[in-house]
């Protein structure tokens, strides 16, 4: 039987991360075939083997792939976006922007623009960088689909947060702006906004009772797949909370 999301082509930056992994071994699952930029083929290759590689189908075939990237730099992007278009015949299907990362307790009086920057380049220019790119080829072929990953803290003031909420909020923002830009292609973007979402680095500071209402990363992939269905097509929220009990 077909999965869902057979046949399609997707990126997942931040693919070997704790969520990340979750999402491109769902996609697989479905049917797709899954780019995931990596630091290093060796960082890829500990979490993907070869178990997960392929699927179940008579001839093997390889269903996960990667190159090599920094997702905060903008030529590494290009290089990387550009391979995956000549290897697929200029076709992106679906991008899924999860790279990123938080920050520890920090007011403003405190935050250095060191500080400050890094964050934004982590959060949002990696996101900007892959989306602006991948974009191009989905105009071409007039059909994309874009889900980032946004945050609570960019709903709401979280103390001691403010460059992690900035850069999320910009990731937010980025999203509905090129869901308007693009209004009259088959082209979305949106932004999932998950509640603490239980990996093992959150598990190190959360106790039992909190981790049981975090959200699992395979809700998250689950949920990202359900959207991405045609039957979907007509729905046109820009942001998806994803909160579970928290």
């Amino acid at each position: 039987m077909s999965g869902k999301l057979e046949n399609k082509i997707a990126i997942v930056t931040g693919g070997t991360g704790a969520l990340g992994r979750h999402i491109v071994n769902k996609f697989v699952d479905e049917g797709a075939k899954v780019y995931v930029p990596s630091t290093s083929l060796e960082s890829f290759n500990d979490v993907f083997d070869n178990s997960q590689n392929y699927d179940g189908g008579e001839f093997k075939v390889k269903k996960i792939f990667s190159f090599v990237c920094d997702a905060t730099n903008e030529n590494s992007v290009k290089d990387f976006v550009e391979s995956v278009s000549v290897q697929e015949q200029d076709r992106i299907d679906f991008l899924i922007n999860t790279v990123g990362g938080i920050h520890g307790n920090i007011s403003i009086d405190s935050l250095s623009t060191d500080d400050f920057n890094k964050f934004m380049s982590l959060n949002f220019f990696s996101t900007f960088f892959f989306s602006r790119e991948v974009l191009k080829i989905m105009q071409k072929n007039n059909y994309g689909r874009i889900v980032s990953i946004g945050a609570i803290a960019a709903l709401q003031t979280t103390v001691g947060k403010f460059a992690y909420s900035v850069s999320k909020q910009a990731v937010i923002n980025l999203m509905n702006t090129i869901s308007s830009e693009n209004k009259d292609l088959n082209i979305r973007a949106n932004t999932i906004v998950p509640g603490i979402i239980d990996t093992p680095a959150n598990r190190q500071w959360g106790s039992e009772d909190e981790v049981k209402k975090w959200v699992k990363p395979t809700d998250i992939a689950n949920i990202i797949v359900d959207f991405l269905k045609p039957d979907h097509d007509s729905v046109r929220e820009s942001i998806i909370k994803v909160y579970g009990s928290f």
